[in-house]
């Protein structure tokens, strides 16, 4: 099993006025170089990348290495150094990931640091995980960036539109609405909403209803025509219409036949990653 042990190096610095990095030679173990502030540029093997917020690098063992900061928006970063055991089953990431959530990656490698400079009891076993999680979390953003050619903005913005759906079972929620919560057309809306998750949004709107339906005449004591009402439905029949379109059987063949359950949400139709 792949094990992430640290190496005896980590820190968070506040770049000095003047500051570049230019380590003497190759380094002997990886690096995981992370800037939570700041600008510049960043050298890897006669590379260059660009150096914002959020960028994180994983330097390897060998790599010659060289970085400069912008002297008006200087660096504070984190930087862990560790080796990896069982090495031969480890598959790295990119050298250089952007990410797009900043909050996850920064936490993480705060707390190593923490743990290290706190000398906690058991930090090597939370050491792992969390570079672990570092890592897995690289490995996804690099893939989310190859796949999507929807823009960090775009995502959140979608990903909106689904908590309000997901908020709002009870009302027939219309495209129009929703993109009069977003602040979009209604057309830019659909077309952006299936180019992130595949789906025409007006689909969607009807699964992530018929999902709920679902788990309210399986697991409650509701019968049909209030679930169709507390769904938005103002006509029974079009819902067992709708319901029986979406799952193949009529909503009778969902009803609820024992305890009602406690109140929770049912799992739904999530877009892909």
């Amino acid at each position: 099993m792949i094990t992430f042990v640290y190496s005896g190096n980590v820190g968070k610095a506040r770049c000095e006025p003047g500051w570049n990095w230019s380590p003497m030679g190759p380094l002997p173990d990886y690096d995981l170089w992370y800037a939570m502030e700041g600008k510049g540029k960043m050298t890897i093997n006669s590379e260059t990348f660009p150096i914002s917020k959020g960028s994180c690098f994983l330097i390897r063992p060998g790599d010659a290495v060289s970085a400069v900061q912008d002297p008006d928006h200087r660096l504070t970063v984190i930087f862990v150094h560790f080796t990896v055991k069982n090495g031969q089953d480890f598959t790295p990431p990119s050298r250089h990931v952007q990410f797009e959530d900043t909050v996850m990656p920064g936490t993480c490698l705060q707390r190593i640091v923490d743990l290290q400079l706190r000398e906690e009891e058991r930090r090597s076993e939370e050491f792992d995980l969390l570079i672990k999680l570092v890592v897995l979390h690289m490995h996804r953003q690099e893939a989310s960036m190859a796949q999507s050619s929807v823009s960090y903005m775009h995502k959140q913005l979608i990903h909106k539109v689904i908590d309000e759906l997901r908020d709002h079972y009870g009302k027939e929620v219309t495209v129009a609405r929703l993109a009069n919560e977003v602040n979009v057309s209604p057309r830019y809306l659909s077309q952006l909403f299936l180019k992130y998750t595949g789906y025409p949004l007006r689909e969607y709107i009807m699964r992530v209803r018929m999902e709920r339906a679902r788990f309210l005449l399986a697991e409650t004591a509701m019968n049909i025509t209030e679930v169709s009402y507390a769904l938005g439905f103002t006509d029974i029949y079009h819902f067992s219409k709708m319901f029986k379109t979406h799952n193949g059987v009529p909503p009778s063949q969902f009803r609820y036949k024992g305890r009602p359950a406690q109140s929770h949400f049912g799992t739904s139709f999530l877009p892909p990653e």
